[in-house]
């Protein structure tokens, strides 16, 4: 799988990555800020001692200290900060905002103000002017690194609103563009969508999904399986289900650009708070298990992913996630490991952890009893899917051409007239242009959605055989 296919979904660092960076930071910024500390008891001494030789010895010190690499210090300070903020959302937070401010303008002080003059007095050619310049430079630098330090502790004033958020239309939906659609398994898309005014979509916690209105009209139920920090894009994952209503078909002929509808998320799976946490998914059931991963990793609390399909290259986001997170991370295609010991898994978690799973009916259902059977202490929430039941055949006679034919549950009318020798023009093939529409002679036909001009000018019912049927006969003029 490309190593670039879902780069919004994987946090920029590793857990370990992060723990390791984070680590450094924290002891870079403390030597830091001990160093001016440092110099600046070194400047109240020369202020309050008699002594004459005393500045002379302190501005010696501090020149030594400043050829430690102080200078190479504040700039990993700063870098190592930089990647850590962007890892979570750079600039999305007051508290980062204010830490960045605080340590460019103590590094821009430090190479315009207090490095020349402790340079010029430790060669002894300072000045009072110098003096007064260091005592007061390092003095406002100590209190802005003390000031960013307790920022980084505490993260006050919430997240940065520069951004309005998307309005709905009249309708509560919300229109979008898709950004990209990037393959992510087989028969699997992950479809991104952004606000067309670039503007911020509406809150989502872990486990939401959307009805996304299709082209066609037709509406559908995808997961969000993108970070729920992020407002500036949604991503959902599309399993295309060749035998299905064709909804998914439809999904999978989005590109970059498309505008369509979608309702503000809901959300009946929630995420809630335990020690920890077992995940459990089954095929495209994964979706909405990566924001809560996600969530979770970012809360540093412990978790497990079983993650089960038919065949690896069918299980979406599987590489990435065995990639990032390799200790947490189980894969179960089953046709070479064969079904999860989900005995095994369940037997000995403690009372407080939280079981979600989501995946097909027969594997929720199996593990409700498995959970009831060896861990009913545990809190189990799921959420089923279901194979979409294909639509019924129906039968189909074009008048004119006297063609009578069967329309089957795997293919549309369109393509059933057409097969059969009847000239019906198309086109966009969703049901919206309405070139291959056909007046109705006898029959009820049924379209997904809303399908524009469902009646001719006099009067007569239309069809549009490239996404409609019927629950009986259908007679067209064909």
């Amino acid at each position: 799988m490309p190593a670039d296919t879902t780069p919004d979904t994987r946090p920029l660092l590793g857990a370990a990555a992060r723990r390791a960076l984070t680590a450094s930071h924290v002891v870079l910024s403390v030597v830091w800020l001990a160093y001016m500390a440092f110099v600046l008891a070194l400047c109240v001494w020369v202020l309050v001692s008699p002594e004459p030789g005393t500045a002379d010895a302190a501005w010696a010190v501090a020149g030594m200290f400043n050829g430690l690499g102080t200078g190479a210090i504040s700039f990993a300070v700063l870098g190592t900060g930089l990647v850590l903020a962007a890892s979570g959302g750079l600039l999305r937070h007051w508290w980062t905002a204010a830490k960045l401010a605080a340590a460019v303008g103590v590094i821009a002080g430090g190479l315009a103000v207090l490095r020349p003059s402790l340079t010029a007095l430790a060669a002894g050619a300072g000045t009072g002017a110098d003096q007064a310049a260091l005592t007061a430079g390092t003095a406002l630098g100590t209190i802005s690194l003390g000031f960013a330090v307790a920022v980084s502790y505490l993260r006050p004033w919430g997240r940065i609103g520069r951004l309005r958020a998307e309005r709905p239309v009249a309708d509560g939906r919300i229109e979008v563009r898709v950004r990209r659609v990037v393959p992510v398994a087989a028969k699997v898309h992950a479809i991104e969508l952004v606000g067309l005014t670039g503007r911020l979509l509406p809150p989502f916690e872990p486990g939401a999904h959307l009805e996304v209105e299709l082209p066609s009209g037709t509406v559908r139920h995808y997961s969000l399986c993108s970070y729920a920090g992020d407002r500036l894009l949604y991503r959902i994952a599309v399993l295309r289900e060749d035998a299905g209503r064709g909804g998914s078909r439809e999904a999978h002929r989005l590109r970059e650009g498309d505008r369509i509808r979608i309702s503000p998320p809901r959300n009946q799976f929630p995420l809630g708070l335990h020690s920890g946490y077992l995940f459990i998914a089954g095929g495209i059931g994964i979706t909405p298990i990566m924001p809560m991963i996600l969530q979770v990793e970012r809360s540093r609390l412990p978790w497990r992913l079983v993650y089960t399909g038919r065949d690896r290259s069918t299980m979406a986001f599987a590489d990435q996630l065995a990639t990032t997170w390799p200790g947490n991370v189980v894969l179960y295609p089953t046709t070479k490991y064969g079904r999860p010991d989900y005995v095994a898994e369940l037997a000995g978690l403690p009372a407080t952890t939280g079981v979600y799973a989501c995946g097909p009916v027969p594997l929720m259902d199996a593990l409700a009893d498995t959970v009831r059977r060896v861990a009913p202490q545990l809190e189990l929430h799921t959420e089923k899917f279901a194979a979409p039941a294909g639509p019924a055949p129906f039968p189909l006679f074009a008048k004119r051409s006297g063609v009578e034919i069967t329309v089957g549950s795997d293919r549309t009318a369109l393509a059933a007239l057409v097969g059969a020798g009847v000239e019906v023009p198309s086109s966009c093939e969703n049901g919206v242009c309405g070139t291959c529409r056909l007046r109705v002679v006898e029959g009820s036909p049924e379209h997904p959605g809303r399908v524009p001009g469902a009646l001719a000018p006099d009067g007569a019912v239309l069809f549009y055989p490239c996404v409609g049927r019927a629950r009986g006969r259908l007679v067209v003029d064909a």
